[in-house]
């Protein structure tokens, strides 16, 4: 076991942080007091800056649930200081993979058989790594061309300690700040921690989401080689195509990134307003382009079953906020469970803006909650938020400034706003 692996390592090195953060934004905080001491913008960036840069180190050197927690936070745009997000947003290509051979143990215990009686092939060379586990291409012993994901042993075993500590990390963030509740994100963190760990739900939900979009024509979900799966691994079939990140390689293999966009948008529209049961993690390692110009989905921990008649209150709120019908709004606000109490009309149009990407302003979703009296968001809008905020970046990427994948967004917003009719 790696000594970053033992309980006291990770609990002092936390400790650690704290002690390096808190102090200076408790004195900026106690210069907010005096007007003449009070500080300027750039005494709070160089404060979140060291913050940000500490959350990295701590991620990178403890990885576990830190990783997972700064992946996530780093694609919060909507909810954190630049800084932040400058710093963590590079946390997708930041995980080392590690030697196959301590990991084939792992495999070979859920086959309950050599790994020479299953599969002809395995590249050792990890096809790609992740906080909790990492994938490896295969070849089965009848020739179809796989991908096993491996869940890292000690995961079990650290991620409850990782989580109590950064449960105790925000209760001091609180402390210091009630702008917004920032309890709400480490219980983000948990709830898709706890869906990523779940192998035997993540190759239920892949097989399902396989089925709802059995006839959708530019959509590829791998098959799932069930009776090869277990509680530490999912082998799936290997699909080629290139990452949407790679616009230059996509250019060249002669793909039109504005229809990769639009194609993109329409998936999670439907997906989304349309089926209620969508993949939660369209960040660029989980999206491919085939050859044939379909898309390709990949890794289905994060997907979720929204409730009944959830997805038309989200579209009737989001419409009838960026059309300026506040008590429409707010009513399907109230259904959706905020606190409607503490939600200003004013302040929901441009939180649906930002949530579409559509806003030319430099305030975030951070500020205007902040602004607002809003402490929580429910459960079930942050991931649907957290997916459109993660395709407002893949839309700039693929089709800077169009904003492509939101127009394909809006028409099924549109359409699922009129197909509820007014909020009851």
């Amino acid at each position: 076991m790696k000594i970053r692996h033992y309980r006291v390592v990770r609990v002092l090195r936390v400790q650690l942080a704290i002690a390096r953060v808190l102090p200076r934004y408790l004195l900026l905080l106690a210069r907010e007091r005096s007007p003449r001491f009070r500080p300027d913008a750039a005494a709070w960036t160089r404060a979140h800056t060291a913050a940000a840069r500490e959350v990295k180190a701590v991620a990178l050197l403890l990885a576990g649930a830190f990783t997972k927690a700064a992946q996530i936070l780093g694609a919060r745009a909507d909810f954190l200081p630049a800084p932040f997000i400058d710093e963590l947003s590079q946390f997708h290509d930041a995980v080392p993979p590690r030697p196959f051979e301590t990991l084939a143990p792992l495999v070979e215990s859920d086959l309950g058989r050599p790994l020479a009686e299953v599969f002809a092939t395995i590249d050792p060379q990890a096809l790609a790594a992740a906080s909790l586990a990492q994938v490896h291409r295969a070849t089965l012993r009848d020739g179809q061309e796989a991908v096993v994901k491996i869940r890292y042993p000690e995961v079990p075993r650290i991620i409850p300690l990782d989580l109590a500590l950064l449960r105790r990390v925000v209760s001091l963030i609180q402390r210091v700040q009630r702008r917004i509740d920032m309890r709400t994100m480490v219980e983000e963190v948990t709830r898709f921690i706890e869906l990523e760990l779940d192998f035997p739900r993540e190759v239920r939900a892949t097989e399902r989401l396989a089925k709802t979009l059995a006839d959708t024509p530019d959509v590829v979900v791998p098959r799932v080689f069930t009776a090869l799966c277990g509680t530490n691994t999912i082998v799936l079939e290997y699909i080629d195509g290139i990452q949407v990140a790679r616009t230059a390689a996509l250019v060249a293999a002669g793909h039109k990134l504005p229809v990769v966009a639009r194609k993109i948008g329409a998936l999670y529209g439907a997906m989304i307003f349309e089926h209620d049961f969508f993949h939660g993690d369209p960040h660029p390692g989980n999206l491919l382009v085939l050859p044939d110009g379909r898309i390709g989905l990949l890794d289905f921990g994060l997907c979720k079953e929204l409730p009944p008649g959830f997805a038309r209150r989200v579209a009737q709120m989001m419409v009838s906020a960026m059309i300026g019908d506040s008590r429409a709004a707010l009513e399907a606000a109230a259904q959706l469970g905020f606190d409607t109490s503490a939600l200003q009309p004013e302040h929901l149009r441009p939180m649906m803006l930002l949530m579409l990407g559509d806003s030319d302003g430099e305030t975030g979703l951070f500020d205007i909650l902040g602004e607002s009296a809003v402490r929580q968001i429910p459960e079930d809008f942050a991931l649907v938020a957290r997916t459109l905020v993660l395709l407002n970046g893949l839309s700039h990427r693929l089709a800077p400034g169009r904003r492509l994948i939101q127009a394909e967004l809006l028409q099924h917003l549109a359409a699922g706003a009129a197909r509820g009719g007014a909020p009851t």
